[in-house]
């Protein structure tokens, strides 16, 4: 069994693997503040809550997006399981090529979510992560990482909107009952559904103009629920894209076994 922790700005994320599938998964609260003792205290109690015995994983991936948090979660990890972490980067063998200046730079998470996308997905192929920042990677048909898009999250767009406006309340974004907001709650609702929607659309469109071919267009995250039917455009929806990336990444990296 592998475990993989994917740190993100808002959760902590778990998920236990197990030849690619995703078999149990947990988050807790991102807490930029906690000791390594402390994280692992908590990744203790939620593997524990999952039936799964810490010292009994295969080895352990890890994916951050929060630099201050790598190391104390790598250190809990360590202390839990007793294996060295593999840490996601563009050094590892992804099986892409990157034709980004800086790759280096580029999130973890973006990396996995491409590596899987272009193992599991018709090529060329653009994941849209629903995140606290949405983020989109466009690979080609030649398994190029070319880059892609960066955009408040749906949830942090809200927040802000809500937070800036006096006459605006915060809300939580759910299934719109039709498309043209008749109050206040309805339009932020509508607003940021479909305008997510029709910005994943109107980017699509435009990445196949420069492509000059058709593209794949795949969904991830906890909100691709809520987006997908509101998009006009064909989209996939895998809930599990950035474990079956850390998975991915663990096949091709993993540490030769001691002789």
């Amino acid at each position: 069994m592998l475990l993989a922790v994917d740190i993100g700005n808002t959760n902590i994320c778990l998920g236990l693997l197990d030849g690619g599938r995703t078999l149990r998964a947990a988050r807790m609260v991102t807490r930029p503040k906690c000791t390594a003792d402390e994280y692992a205290a908590e990744l203790n109690f939620l593997l524990a809550r999952l039936g799964f015995a810490a010292a009994g994983c295969e080895g352990v991936i890890l994916s951050s997006v929060v630099p201050g948090l790598t190391a104390p979660l790598a250190a809990a990890c360590r202390r839990l399981t007793g294996q060295n972490p593999l840490t996601v980067g563009c050094a590892l063998d992804t099986g892409l090529t990157f034709a980004v200046p800086a790759p280096e730079r580029l999130g973890a998470d973006r990396i996995a979510d491409a590596a899987a996308a272009a193992e599991g997905y018709p090529l060329p192929v653009m994941t849209v992560d629903l995140g606290t920042a949405t983020t989109c990677n466009v690979v080609d048909a030649q398994r190029r990482f070319l880059g892609g898009f960066i955009l408040a999250g749906v949830q942090t767009g809200l927040r802000a909107v809500s937070a800036g406006a006096a006459q605006l309340p915060p809300i939580a974004p759910q299934a719109a009952a039709a498309l043209i907001g008749t109050d206040t709650v309805s339009a932020l609702n509508n607003g940021a559904v479909y305008g997510t929607a029709a910005c994943i659309d109107g980017l699509c469109d435009r990445v196949e103009a420069e492509l000059g071919t058709a593209l794949t267009v795949v969904l991830t995250g906890g909100l691709g629920p809520l987006i997908a039917p509101a998009c006009r455009r064909k989209v996939l929806y895998d809930p599990d894209l950035l474990f079956k990336g850390l998975g991915l990444l663990w096949q091709k990296n993993r540490p030769a076994p001691a002789l």
